[in-house]
């Protein structure tokens, strides 16, 4: 079973230290509408590993991310990771 560790009494120096060392390693928060588009890939990516038509990609890929693209940028800002919409990888079984 997973061991649960409890903060110890200094738990919250520990959780700002972390916090400190993020920030000063450049790791930034996203932009407001960065996570929005981002909360807006789940649906997409359900339905890529589906097989339907892929009208929710083709809307995201053509209208959102354009959208998101063209609006300003907050500073100090930073991205999510990209993913590469509209392609498909086939996996075979191998014996």
């Amino acid at each position: 079973m997973a061991e649960v560790k409890l903060p110890g009494p200094s738990g919250l120096r520990e959780i700002i230290e972390r916090y400190k060392s993020k920030i000063e390693g450049g790791i930034l928060p996203p932009d407001p509408a960065r996570i929005v588009e981002f909360v807006l890939r789940l649906p997409v990516e359900v339905e890529h590993v589906l097989p339907i038509p892929p009208l929710l990609e083709y809307v995201h890929s053509n209208f959102t991310r354009p959208l998101v693209e063209a609006l300003p940028r907050l500073p100090m800002t930073s991205d999510f990771h990209e993913w590469e919409w509209l392609k498909w990888v086939r996996e075979e079984l191998k014996l």
